[in-house]
């Protein structure tokens, strides 16, 4: 297996062939065609401005329902093309002039129209019930709910124009934490183990963590985390402030906490975040022996945090080319029968994906698209099997979305970022099935096992004590307690050493790990990679077992966002409010310890 040719070198944009290349003009044929939906925006925007002051009935209700979504397609199409070509050369001036556009038009349109709901919901409760049932919003009749939930929680016309319009003034504390740590902020250079000075930034850390030279983790980790102490009252302050615009919006939103607040909008009860941490820590047993295992390994005395990311199955690497990763995804999706995987192959037969790196392209990988677009899939393949696995993830967002899309209306066909994971782990899943299968290589399937416990172990147990420290330090802003860097890190590294467990000696600056970590402004947000996972692996069975769960499971992906995501997923065959599902998944990542264990040590 080798990496296709094409990746030898990294391409300018215009070397790119266009068979490697998403087909944007799909959405747009040319950008002359943009700019002239763009003109557009003020005209769908009238219809919904001329009703201000005027939703006193169903039926005015419902016609401003129909002109938002005729003004949110238009938009989301806008968005979605300048989006995608920024991506594909962030450094062209014309690219990012035409995004600059798009989002200052979206930002105008939502301070003009941020009136429509509490407009709304000066009616009585009684009222809204009654309208709810009205033959004009039958088609709305899932917003209505929405807005019922939500009318305790939603301010006055005045009060919600002037939270809109604060937007910028909000997203402040993560903006300046952006731009510190990824702009300002530079690191020393870090010896490698031939004794050569190389780079240490950002997105090299984790690299030089899987070095197999221990001392070089050990120099990486070190120098990382010294340069994060130089700034951490800086970070202390963007951190704490952002905690405490939570805390402030939970307050006069009327909920008793920052996160019952976040988790609103999901109706996801806080019971359910709490049995996450709780099982995960019930589960931490099954994690240590991991831990232990890692450490028999790596024949160290004792762990420490710098040895947690480095491979421990020695000398096997695998390089796939582009046309094996694609044919691999479509086979391991098999499962989900001919109508999926006939949908996904036309990701790879009209060109959904931009598939290799070149220069000025966005890092990194993910899904995109809208309603009215192919659901885009931006990658920057090089041909490992990490690699492989990313991209079965992404396409297993881009088909919830190519079946949401079918199936629902505008208005409900985009899902929430719950039960995103889910489809897109899932994908994951499935692939790991097959190619363990597929294999009688020991290194290959050792491989792959060590593959899916790095997964419980970045996705569930590091995301749980991440979902844990953001309740821990929003608590201690609600409590009186000063958020400052000692208070931080001491919380910090107490909760780190709870995790990981006597096995490792964790070196004081990981107790400085808070820092650096951009989820925690993102409020209450990691606890649904590690639902999802979980879900995911119990979903990834059941369609293995049963043709039938298959087809719950499709009905899962085809509801995108027509109901509450605990809802969608209990009706899909899994139930998150029950303990057993993430017992189940830890059951299965300490058969995959034990199973690794045989295969390294024999």
């Amino acid at each position: 297996m080798t990496i296709a040719p094409e990746q030898e070198r990294i391409l300018t944009r215009e070397e790119q062939a266009p068979e490697n290349c998403w087909n944007l003009e799909a959405l747009y044929a040319t950008p002359e065609d943009w700019d002239k939906e763009f003109s557009q925006i003020d005209e769908l925007l009238k219809p919904i401005l001329a009703l201000q002051g005027k939703l006193t009935s169903p039926a005015a209700v419902a016609e401003t329902f129909k002109a938002e979504d005729a003004l949110g397609r238009a938009i989301e199409r806008l968005y979605s093309y300048a989006h995608h070509r920024e991506d594909e050369d962030t450094g062209n001036s014309t690219n990012q002039g035409r995004s600059q556009r798009i989002m200052a038009k979206y930002t105008e349109v939502a301070a003009k129209t941020a009136w429509v709901r509490p407009e709304i919901l000066t009616q009585s409760l009684e009222t809204l019930k009654a309208w709810r049932e009205d033959e004009a919003l039958k088609p709305y009749q899932r917003s209505m709910d929405v807005l019922v939930r939500d009318k305790p929680h939603t301010l006055s016309n005045a009060e919600e124009t002037l939270i809109s319009t604060a937007g910028e003034v909000f997203r402040n504390p993560y903006n300046t934490f952006g731009y510190l740590t990824n702009a300002d902020m530079t690191f020393p250079d870090v010896e490698d183990e031939k004794g050569k000075k190389r780079p240490l930034s950002q997105g090299r850390y984790i690299t030089f963590l899987e070095n197999r030279d221990r001392s070089v983790r050990e120099r990486a980790f070190k120098t990382f985390y010294d340069t994060y102490i130089g700034f951490e009252n800086t970070l202390a302050s963007t951190l704490a402030g952002s905690v405490k615009l939570d805390n402030f919006n939970a307050r006069v939103r009327h909920f008793d906490s920052a996160l019952e607040a976040a988790l609103h909008p999901d109706n996801v009860p806080v019971s359910l975040y709490d049995t996450l941490v709780d099982s995960v820590h019930e589960a931490l047993p099954k994690f240590h022996k991991y831990l232990e295992l890692r450490k028999q390994i790596l024949g160290v005395d004792e762990l420490n945090m710098w040895d947690v990311y480095v491979p421990i199955v020695p000398d096997f690497d695998i390089k796939v080319d582009w046309a094996e990763a694609c044919q691999w995804v479509l086979e391991a999706c098999e499962p989900l029968g001919k109508e999926y995987t006939d949908a996904l192959k036309t990701a790879f037969t009209d060109r959904w994906i931009d598939v290799y790196e070149n220069k000025g392209k966005r890092s990194g990988a993910y899904s995109g698209g809208c309603y009215d677009s192919f659901p885009y899939v931006l990658m920057n393949y090089q041909g490992t099997l990490d690699h492989v696995f990313t991209l079965a993830h992404e396409l297993g967002h881009s088909m919830h979305s190519l079946l949401a899309h079918k199936t629902q209306p505008y208005r409900y066909a985009d899902y929430t970022i719950f039960v995103a994971e889910i489809a897109s782990t899932t994908n994951e899943a499935l692939l790991l099935d097959y190619l363990l299968k597929k294999t009688d290589d020991p290194k290959f399937k050792a491989y792959l096992l060590n593959h899916r416990c790095e997964q419980f172990r970045g996705t569930v147990f590091r995301q749980t004590m991440f979902a844990e420290y953001e309740r821990m330090i929003h608590e201690m802003d609600a409590s009186g307690t000063p958020l400052t860097a000692e208070n931080f890190s001491k919380s910090y590294y107490d909760l780190n050493a709870k995790f990981h467990g006597p096995l490792i000696k964790a070196d004081d600056r990981i107790s400085h790990e808070w820092s650096r970590i951009p989820h925690f402004y993102y409020n209450f947000y990691v606890y649904k990679y590690a639902t999802g996972f979980c879900a995911s692996q119990v979903f990834s069975q059941r369609i293995l077992n049963n043709p039938e769960h298959r087809d719950m499971y499709l009905d899962f992906l085809r509801s995108g966002g027509s109901a509450d995501p605990l809802d969608q997923v209990k009706k899909g065959g899994v139930d998150l409010t029950d303990r057993k599902v993430m017992t189940n998944a830890f059951e299965s990542f300490g058969q995959s310890v034990k199973e690794l264990s045989g295969l390294l040590l024999g």
